[in-house]
């Protein structure tokens, strides 16, 4: 069976979900993976799916069209086996830190390169400015990550440091703290 990235994008609206997955679902297209959003009004939409032995890469692309003729944006990427396949553990976050302070420009990457230089890998990225009577607005930030097995004793409490540190210079409040093992 072919499997497929696809993205979707667009202004929100009402039943947009329901709009992609029932196009998918009327062509008997498995649905394996997705993620959702609305940044600003507009519609972000990530699937993997699958597709039925007896839909044809070029008639589903065509299917497709009809979103596109909604007004949305969509990307199709067709995926390699290994791709497909599934998840690897380096993909399911363990760690979850969360950020809040005021808006600076940086905060994302100052965070996002130190996890990296520990070894951790960023699986799920959320950052928000919020509304509301704070002048200078107030900027949260909740990144998953995974921190590798073999890394994680040695490196989780150096990373909370390292982090607390980080979290210190830009006068903001930060929290690192393992997650429980929990597929969705």
């Amino acid at each position: 069976m072919q499997a497929y990235l696809i993205s979707v994008q667009g202004p929100n609206r009402s039943g947009m979900v329901a709009e992609v997955t029932g196009l998918l679902y009327r062509q008997g297209v498995n649905l394996l993976d997705s993620s959702m959003s609305t940044l600003r009004g507009e519609f972000v939409m990530m699937l993997v799916v699958q597709l039925p032995e007896e839909l044809a890469a070029e008639s589903f692309e065509n299917l497709l069209d009809g979103l596109r003729s909604e007004g949305l944006s969509l990307n199709l990427r067709e995926l390699s086996p290994s791709e497909a396949g599934q998840r690897s553990a380096e993909s399911m976050p363990n760690y979850s830190l969360s950020v809040l302070g005021q808006d600076q420009t940086g905060m994302l990457y100052r965070f996002s390169e130190l996890i990296a230089s520990y070894g951790a890998n960023l699986t799920d990225v959320h950052t928000q400015l919020l509304d509301g009577s704070h002048s200078p607005p107030l900027y949260a930030m909740i990144l998953e990550l995974h921190l590798p097995a073999h890394k994680q004793a040695q490196q989780a409490e150096l990373l909370k440091v390292a982090i607390s540190k980080l979290a210190a210079e830009l006068d903001l409040d930060a929290d690192l703290h393992p997650l429980e093992s929990l597929e969705i």
